[in-house]
């Protein structure tokens, strides 16, 4: 292997590193924001079902 070829491997090699790190970083925010809205889903359910009136119906 020559210079060159060595310097290609490393500067591709270094492209994905950061590119890897890229993704990370983006799955990283992606997992809190559905976090974030899973456990707000959950809050709003929580006060839908608190806020319904409970009707009973008796059959006569």
């Amino acid at each position: 292997m020559n210079g060159k070829e060595f310097e290609y491997i490393y500067k591709r090699l270094n492209q994905q590193e950061e590119t890897i790190a890229q993704l990370v970083e983006i799955i990283g925010a992606t997992n809190r924001r559905i976090t974030d809205l899973d456990r707000r889903q959950l809050g709003v359910e929580h006060q839908i079902i608190r806020e319904r009136p409970l009707s009973f119906t008796t059959s006569t």
